[in-house]
């Protein structure tokens, strides 16, 4: 087993930086796999290569930058696809209290469950 580096760009402009490292056969192609799922499975950049530690020969994957990470939205696995969901709560509990349709009386016990004391 070899050890190659990984490179990314963010953004494509920007220049390439090292990511971290993967061990794999001398295969450049499993190299690139095992990048791109241990690096680049949430689409954190456009780009990435690897290298083997200790030569200068970049090895680029050839993946367009859209579909770099997955084209399934995965987001809701992330804590930022979450922001605002209190505000939409409080607002469909708003209209609703406008319209006439809320719940104002006790829930009523649920099966195995203790009773309050």
């Amino acid at each position: 087993m070899f050890v190659w580096d990984v490179l990314g760009k963010r953004t494509a402009d920007d220049d390439w930086v090292v990511v971290g490292g993967v061990k794999a056969p001398d295969d450049p192609e499993m190299a690139l796999l095992l990048a791109r799922e241990s690096f680049f499975r949430h689409k954190e950049g456009v780009r990435f290569a690897v290298r083997r530690r200790g030569s200068e020969e970049l090895v680029v994957d050839e993946e367009p930058a859209e579909l770099l990470g997955g084209v399934t939205d995965r987001s809701y696995r992330r804590q930022e696809a979450y922001a605002g969901v209190g505000a939409k709560l409080k607002r469909a509990t708003r209209e609703f209290a406008a319209r006439g349709l809320t719940i104002n009386r006790v829930r009523p016990p649920q099966p195995g469950s203790r009773s309050p004391r």
